[in-house]
């Protein structure tokens, strides 16, 4: 707790996004396996389709951590190939005039930027995907920078929390996140990490665990809550 207390309020917030502030869950499972389908018939493969629960354990990875885990063992390093049969199919969901938002995250980080605090997102998908979330469900016009793998000067994601606070000139900083990516990035900086609570991991020394209401992380923050 003291990390987190040197860090309210904040002058920036960075945020994932998949599992964080957008509700993969709502649509990745289906996806996954009518892509995955789609691309064993493709090329005469044949592989198990992921059941929920192991599709939505790869949700916030990197690359092949995302991919490679639905092919068969002689195929995992064909994952590049797989990806570009679904991602047209990912764009196309989230594109189609769907909120997959949370509840609340759209007046959450429209009162957060309101308030004075700069919001950033640290994602790791590429321009593609991410192109699909700052336009298809509107987090360019909700967000003052958006990072991701495909971002100059970015490798990582503690690259994108580094480039972040540089680029807001901030000195009290927040990385906010679902899934260990999140938490290895923030801790690599000596950030504080805030968890947003889900049954898909656990970080148990997070500052502050998030239950998703908006209000709940604000005031955690030290923030003013929204509609006062």
């Amino acid at each position: 707790m003291p990390l987190l207390r040197a860090n309210i309020p904040p002058d920036l917030v960075v945020f994932d996004v998949d599992g964080t502030l957008h509700d993969t869950f709502r649509w990745w499972s289906p996806i996954i396996r009518a892509g995955l389908q789609r691309f064993c018939s493709l090329h005469g493969i044949d592989a198990p389709m992921p059941s929920d629960v192991e599709a939505e354990s790869v949700v916030g990875m990197k690359d092949a951590g995302v991919w490679a885990p639905f092919l068969p063992e002689p195929h995992k390093h064909r994952w590049p190939e797989l990806r570009l049969v679904v991602l047209p199919m990912e764009v196309e969901e989230v594109s189609r005039g769907v909120d997959y938002l949370f509840p609340g995250v759209r007046p959450m980080l429209t009162h957060l930027r309101a308030i004075g605090v700069k919001v950033a997102l640290a994602s790791n998908c590429r321009r593609t995907y991410m192109g699909a979330m700052q336009h298809g469900q509107g987090l360019a016009a909700l967000t003052d920078w958006q990072f991701c793998l495909d971002s100059p000067g970015v490798e990582t994601k503690t690259d994108m929390l580094r480039l972040a606070q540089q680029t807001a000139n901030a000195h009290k900083v927040v990385m906010v996140g679902d899934r260990e990516p999140d938490h290895e990035a923030a801790r690599k900086l000596g950030w504080p990490f805030v968890w947003r609570a889900n049954p898909r991991c656990a970080i148990a020394d997070s500052e502050f665990v998030w239950n998703g209401d908006p209000d709940h992380l604000l005031t955690g923050l030290g923030l003013q809550p929204m509609g006062r």
